[in-house]
């Protein structure tokens, strides 16, 4: 498959984004919840009534549920392409396609970058090499 250069960087970034985000955000949301003046972390009496924490939880949750959602969209997206490119990837052999396949699903998070860095980004993807 030839892809042009615009489209392996737009890919290169959202692979970064894919491994990246999971990374920074769940502790962030954690960090926000847990230091939030208005939560009951932070003072278990400072939310008298219900409503009152509904009024801090809610604006959590609206700033980080589209984020994870957008992240799930795009790394199952990212997975349909990179599994689709091994399949017709011909530089490699039946073993490297099986595990790189497997990868994609299992270990996306180490697949990937291995499967861009080595044969995607590339101009001409090395031979894999049967022992």
């Amino acid at each position: 498959m030839n892809i042009s250069k615009p489209v392996k960087i737009l890919i290169g970034c959202l692979t970064v984004l894919v491994i990246v985000v999971p990374v920074l955000l769940v502790p962030a949301f954690m960090m926000f919840f847990i230091f939030n003046p208005g939560t009951l972390f932070f003072a278990p009496d400072s939310a008298s009534t219900p409503f009152e924490m509904e009024r801090t939880i809610f604006p959590i949750f609206m700033i980080f549920y589209p984020l994870m959602m957008c992240d799930s969209f795009i790394q199952l997206g990212l997975q349909v392409f990179y599994l689709i490119h091994e399949i017709k990837n011909k530089a490699l052999d039946d073993t490297y396609r099986i595990l790189f396949a497997i990868g994609t699903f299992f270990l996306p998070y180490i697949a990937l970058p291995i499967y861009f860095f080595v044969y995607l980004w590339k101009d001409k993807p090395q031979e894999s090499q049967a022992p």
